[in-house]
Formats: C-alpha cells, structure tokens, sequence
C-alpha cells in the first residue's frame, strides 16, 4: 500500500512527456517494467523516474535495473516475459522454478522420517500453489519437467529410507498406479463409506492451463461506472457448471419471471446474473443478491442510473 501511495503518479509522468513515443509502464508496488519503442526512449524514460524517485528519498536499483530488447527476455513477478521468433510468451522464471524445487527438497529433507501420508499433505499444497500462480501462462512444458524432477527427488526420498530393500520393494511401497497413471506417488485408503481411495501426490503437469483477460487499467470494482464491466468478467471467470447452476436457481426462485420488465425468460434466452445491491456499495455473491434478467434488460439497469435496481430492491427480489 505504501509503495502504491509513493509511486502513484508515475505513469502518468511518462505519459505526459513520452506518448507519442509508444511508452508504457507496468507497476506491481515497487516492481515495475517500462516498455518503449527504442533503447534512446527508455534512457529518456529513466531519467525522468530517477528524477520522480528523487523527490520521494528514492532511486533506482542498479542491481535490477537494465534495459534489454525484448526477443532476449527479461523475468518480471517470477515469469520470463520474451519473444521467440516474433510470438511473446510468459513462462515461468528459471529462478522461480528453480527456488520451487529447492523448497519441495528442503521439505523432503525435514520429513525424512515422516509418514507418506504426511509427506503428500504437505507437498500438495506447495505444489497447487504454485502451478496455481503460474497456470494462466504458457507453463505447460515447465510443468512437465517439474514433475520429472520432483519425481526423481521423491525416488531418492523413497530409497534412502530402505537402502536395502530392491528397486521393485520400493516401488510397490510407496507407489500405486491409478487407472493408465503409473509411478503414482500415493496411498491406498478408504473413504468414510469404507470404499477404495487413493491418496496420491498432485503432479503439476494435470493443472489445466487456464487464460485470463487482461484487466482494463482504469477498472475500479468500488465505482458504479464499472459495475457492468466486472459483473462480465466475473461471468468469464466462473467454471460453466457453477455459472449454469446459479442461473438454473434463480430461474427456480423467480417462476421463470425477469423482475425487471416482468416478461418471462425462456431457457435458450440471452440472460445476465445481476447483483441487487451492487458490489462497489458492499453486495455480496449470496442468491440472495442475485436475480436473473434479460440481457437487455440488464443493459438498461445500467444505463439509466440505477433506477431498475432500485425497483428490485423495493420488490424484495
């Protein structure tokens, strides 16, 4: 929060003097990249942030701060941001990958004793966390390769517990094939019903890749003005079952009636999910907030100031 106060006002800086000259910055607190047509540009942009820095007791890192062309790359928030052949792609840093499998060895060499059980609980989340952060860039192949050498971490785990025990005692031991997947780091349990369950080691390489639009820069979810916009995006965002059964509940609870223009909503009609009270003035996700309206319909609450929400409040939907 505090980096965010110092440096507000940076971007525009840049943008009154260097416009024209295509430059743009992209700031996460005190992290931050300009990106400019030309090296002469970004020489011209530095300075003025030194001279912005100066005024609030700060400057520039020389350490971390350079100026490459972008088909050689440059790591920003733990991805290597480049262009192979004229195609941008953001891939997980070496250094970032490279501090995760430090983490997942320094864990395995606290629990060298630990039951499996304990070991998989443990790693697991490391593991989703991290893919998590990484799944909505081009990170398939790095998650291919982590899974290998986390593998092979997990095998020397394996073996230095039973050094003399054979290859194929350890294996049965400590992994279980489920359907097609062999080499499955797991356990075989049973559920509270008492049927089957494997316990298993997630791999990163079974993370689904999932894009994300970008968000306009000037969004504010606490402005009235972008109601609609982050009520879209949220839309995009939820997993289509989750979107469909929301949709089919409040059909359910309306009678199949949109309270806006009381006409009724078919189930092959355009429709939109909208908050009563909205979230910029304290609403919530709860059903209790939401009705089902034409998309139309929708576009008019918004349009006119908000009066439709009014009416759907005073109607107690």
């Amino acid at each position: 929060m505090l980096a965010n106060m110092t440096l507000d006002g940076m971007e525009g800086l840049l943008h009154k003097y260097l416009k024209k000259y295509k430059v743009n910055l992209i700031r996460y607190a005190d992290d931050f990249v300009v990106t400019g047509e030309s090296r002469e540009t970004l020489c011209i942009a530095a300075a003025i942030i030194q001279k912005f820095l100066k005024e609030r007791g700060l400057t520039l890192s020389p350490e971390k701060t350079k100026i490459v062309h972008i088909e050689e790359g440059f790591d920003f928030l733990g991805w290597n941001i480049r262009k192979y052949d004229g195609k941008l792609l953001i891939k997980p840093a070496k250094k970032n990958v490279k501090a995760f499998l430090k983490k997942i060895r320094d864990t395995l060499r606290e629990l060298r004793t630990a039951p499996q059980e304990i070991v998989i609980d443990t790693l697991n989340p490391i593991i989703r966390g991290w893919t998590n952060y990484h799944k909505n860039q081009a990170s398939k192949e790095t998650f291919v390769g982590v899974d290998h050498l986390i593998w092979q971490k997990l095998w020397r785990w394996a073996r230095r517990r039973h050094p003399s025990k054979s290859v194929r005692w350890v294996k049965s031991k400590y992994f279980i094939q489920i359907g097609n997947r062999k080499w499955m780091f797991g356990i075989w349990t049973k559920d509270k019903n008492g049927d089957p369950w494997a316990k298993h080691l997630i791999k990163a390489s079974e993370i689904r890749i999932q894009r994300r639009g970008k968000i306009k820069a000037d969004a504010n979810p606490f402005l009235p003005e972008w109601a609609e916009y982050f009520e879209q995006r949220k839309k995009l965002k939820e997993a289509p079952a989750q979107y469909r059964r929301t949709r089919r509940e409040l059909w359910k609870k309306q009678g199949g009636i949109c309270p806006v223009c009381g006409g009724e909503i078919e189930q092959d009609m355009l429709t939109e999910i909208h908050h009563i009270l909205p979230k910029h003035k304290g609403g919530t996700d709860d059903l209790d907030n939401l009705v089902l309206i034409h998309t139309n319909c929708h576009k008019q609450v918004h349009s006119r100031d908000g009066q439709h929400s009014r009416f759907l409040l005073k109607e107690g939907l």
